[in-house]
């Protein structure tokens, strides 16, 4: 059950990261190609989930299914922060300064 919540939030993740939006900034702040790396790395992951889900859980798979789901959770979160500081920068250059905001 736990993989199946892991798997949702990884999907969420790799929608955020396909975005255009996403790409958009990645590559206005130098990062694409780390950003493509991480991409793939996260899609076996995925994959590796849905397999996992069809297994008998041992101990040392609940532990590695517990630091994914930490991994992809910290990741969304600077994903997430990215992604926030690329449009303030996006209203700071369309209205000139902070200040007048």
């Amino acid at each position: 059950m736990a993989e199946k919540f892991i798997f949702d939030v990884a999907n969420s993740l790799l929608g955020k990261l396909a975005s255009y939006a996403f790409e958009e900034a990645s590559r206005a702040y130098g990062v694409y190609e780390d950003i493509q790396g991480f991409k793939d790395t996260l899609s076996i992951v995925r994959g590796l989930l849905l397999d996992a889900e069809e297994k008998d859980n041992k101990h040392g798979m609940q532990e590695w299914l517990r630091q994914i789901h930490n991994i992809c959770s910290d990741a969304e979160n600077v994903f997430d922060g990215f992604e926030l500081q690329h449009k303030r920068k996006q209203v700071v250059e369309a209205s000139g300064s902070t200040a007048m905001k």
